[in-house]
């Protein structure tokens, strides 16, 4: 259904691990040229240096996650670098008076942590991620070069069975409400979703899809966040690339409109992307299954890099922008490592 990208990079001598939503089993890829499932992990739209990394082959089961206790015990990691609280603000700020001078209506500003951190292993990394995040898309790729990339994201980019296919469009992030009564979301939450909504059935109606069918807007919970969601269900009638780059970069890592966007990422954000706010998934045959590469961090050489962001809208609140980041990497690194800024 997509043919190689011959723009990728050699997958020779990796190892990828993955758990799929809601399954009680880890799976590890077994190289196979004539394999029929393909794992994909593909760069931010402006990333340097690095290149589609594609993994074909079939896959076996690992161990039966039902049966595995929740780990306790975590290493600990030592906070080295990363983005600084003034200068994130800073660029919120900034953004901000884009935006008032328009047409930017929203931006996605992402921040940086990297922590010292001995002894992790993939396996053990993805089956924490999949144990604490069930209904997400966890995964894991050891490269002998680039080094070992994760992660675990509740967000679908494209998922069907071709050509029947469906989105999800997930914005706004709050902390996970304990009790049963939940305070309503607020307009600026509403609005920075709303636009991610609104922007995938702008691409959808351009790359031709026929039957959208939009539902209704929830709440989906993810580790100590919430954030709001809509599936929009399409047919598509092209080639799975082009809706994927009609789709992405979606407004919930980009921003609206595209083009001014990311414009303004490539020339504020300070740090390049790599694969935070790629695409990463599974193809085999007609089963598709590619997510928005979200809540995830990048492992060499004992240092751990981990990626946050959130939307910034003329409503946003600088300080709370910067807390939101900090929420998300939490949500990404507590199952796996202790650690403190």
């Amino acid at each position: 259904m997509m043919t190689d990208n011959p723009d990728h990079t050699d997958a020779t001598g990796s190892e990828v691990l993955f758990h799929r939503p809601g399954s009680p089993v880890l799976e590890r890829m077994v190289p196979d040229s004539e394999g029929r499932l393909v794992f994909r992990l593909h760069p931010w739209e402006q990333a340097r240096d690095h290149r589609e990394l594609v993994f074909r082959g079939r896959s076996e089961v690992v161990t039966n996650l039902i049966v595995i206790a929740r780990p306790t015990v975590k290493r600990t990691a030592r906070a080295v670098d990363g983005t600084r609280k003034e200068d994130h603000i800073d660029r919120v700020i900034r953004a901000q008076q884009a935006i008032s001078q328009g047409p930017l209506r929203k931006v996605v500003l992402s921040s940086q942590l990297q922590v010292e951190v001995a002894g992790l292993e993939g396996q053990d990394i993805v089956q924490r991620l999949a144990l604490a995040h069930p209904d997400s898309f966890s995964w894991t790729f050891k490269h002998p070069t680039i080094g070992t990339w994760f992660g675990s994201s509740p967000e679908p980019l494209v998922q069907g069975q071709w050509p029947e296919l469906r989105t999800a469009c997930l914005a706004g992030t709050r902390m996970a409400h304990l009790g049963a009564v939940s305070d309503p979301w607020t307009s600026k939450e509403q609005e920075e979703q709303q636009l991610v909504t609104d922007g995938a059935l702008t691409a959808l109606d351009a790359s031709a899809c026929e039957n959208v069918r939009t539902g209704d807007r929830e709440t989906i919970q993810y580790g100590p966040i919430e954030h709001l969601r809509t599936w929009i269900d399409f047919k598509a009638t092209r080639p799975l690339n082009e809706v994927i780059k009609a789709l992405h970069p979606t407004p919930a890592v980009g921003g609206t409109p595209r083009a001014e966007a990311l414009d303004f990422i490539a020339n504020n954000e300070g740090h390049d992307r790599a694969y935070y706010t790629g695409w990463v998934g599974l193809e085999e045959d007609d089963d598709v299954a590619y997510y928005v590469n979200l809540r995830c961090a990048h492992l060499r050489d004992g240092v751990l890099t981990a990626y946050a962001g959130g939307g910034i809208t003329a409503a946003s609140k600088p300080a709370a922008e910067w807390d939101e980041t900090r929420n998300k990497l939490r949500a990404v690194l507590d199952p796996i490592v202790h650690w403190a800024e």
